[in-house]
């Protein structure tokens, strides 16, 4: 259960279901997101959409 709380389990965990959702790349990215997760809370991922743009921006060619 270790796993979950992994930043690199966690992430590599969601980009995999992700890629199993037809479409993902024109939805919204909270429904993308709540479409993988299935929260109870799904307008929750809204709060962090920007930081994640911006870690996103910053990180993904580094």
């Amino acid at each position: 259960m270790e796993q979950i709380t992994d930043p690199e389990y966690a992430t590599m965990a969601f980009l995999k279901g992700l890629k199993q959702v037809d479409g993902w790349q024109d939805m919204p990215l909270t429904k993308a997101a709540q479409t993988v997760q299935v929260s109870a809370y799904p307008d929750h991922y809204a709060q962090w959409e920007q930081q994640a743009a911006d870690l996103v921006a910053k990180h993904w060619n580094s």
